[in-house]
């Protein structure tokens, strides 16, 4: 087996793992005699290489990367344009098999070894993924909006806590200071200008002009999240998936007679979440019915945040029976109470 080329161990290979990082991706294949290990840098043409290599050997198990921040879209792209199937995991699926074990061991070659194990293993994996190059720049934007976003909450709140502070003070902010204050709105202008940019890709990327006219009938939804939600999996068996896949789906606690206070999980697209949850906002300000249906969500002991994150997922689930099933959205049907 060591003397054999790569392309002849993939052949014999049960399932593989890929481990990925910035700087490299450590595959891990399961074979009937032993486990072998291959480290490839993380460059577009070693990537493309390894691909082609899965591709042109013999074998036909399924292949399963962790979805690692933007680390992985070049292995993703790869796998879409070579046609071979990657399943994208989320870290929390694979986290739970790498619990499991009694030996706690935490290296690239083990948990490269442990997807590999999960692809005979794991009976509930995700579809592989189909991301062309036009996906892969919506993601890597929505990424980068993401952490510009959360970059801008920080700075923008400490720096508002300390100009708070030196005006309680009587101290005054230097010109420095006063230059950081004109760069976080330079910031929040160019984060706008990004998200045009995404809203015109996405609206290149949308199926039919009829789904983005229909969906933008829901009472908060803008261009650019019509346009995102336009671009989920419209495979999935119900709403479930694509309220999980933002995480506005709630986590439930309880044993025996305790049941403990659920709470959303918020392990999906954050990005996604934050968009639905302003969506939300919006309706409730301005579409009369859903003013109506947050008061009567008050009036049951929820509090503001509650209240709309039950109205985002409610917009969703009117999203998915609008892109999926066809429907058009009817305010009597869908807050009827």
């Amino acid at each position: 087996m060591k003397n054999a080329s790569f392309r002849q161990q993939l052949s014999t290979c049960q399932g593989i793992g890929i481990d990925v990082s910035k700087a490299e991706l450590v595959v891990g294949g399961l074979t009937a005699d032993e486990p072998i290990l291959k480290r490839i840098s993380n460059q577009r043409s070693s990537v493309w290489a390894f691909v082609r290599a899965i591709r042109d050997s013999d074998y036909r198990g399924k292949m399963i990367c962790e979805s690692t921040g933007h680390y992985h879209l070049k292995l993703m792209l790869a796998c879409a344009e070579l046609g071979v199937g990657l399943t994208v995991l989320n870290p929390l699926q694979a986290s739970k098999h790498s619990q499991a074990k009694i030996r706690k061991t935490k290296t690239d070659a083990v948990d490269a070894l442990t997807l590999a194990s999960m692809c005979l293993t794991e009976p509930n994996l995700p579809k592989p993924t189909r991301l062309n190059a036009a996906d892969t720049l919506i993601r890597l934007k929505m990424g980068q909006l993401a952490a510009l976003e959360k970059q801008l909450q920080q700075g923008q709140r400490s720096m508002n806590q300390y100009a708070e502070t030196y005006a309680e003070l009587g101290f005054e902010l230097s010109p420095q200071q006063r230059a950081l204050q004109v760069h976080y709105q330079e910031l929040k202008k160019l984060r706008r200008q990004m998200e045009r940019e995404l809203e015109v890709l996405l609206m290149e990327r949308m199926t039919s002009d009829e789904t983005h006219l229909r969906l933008s009938a829901i009472p908060g939804f803008s261009k650019l999240v019509c346009g995102l939600v336009g671009q989920f999996d419209r495979e999935v068996s119900n709403a479930r998936a694509w309220v999980a896949y933002v995480g506005l789906d709630v986590s439930v606690r309880e044993s025996g007679t305790w049941k403990g206070r659920g709470r959303i999980t918020k392990r999906g697209n954050a990005y996604l979440r934050k968009r639905l949850y302003q969506s939300a906002w919006g309706a409730y300000m301005h579409d009369a019915q859903i003013k109506a249906y947050y008061e009567a969500l008050k009036a049951r002991g929820r509090n503001h945040v509650e209240a709309l994150c039950i109205i985002a997922r409610k917009l969703l689930r009117i999203a998915f029976e609008i892109v999926v099933n066809g429907k058009t959205y009817d305010p009597e049907i869908a807050f009827a109470h």
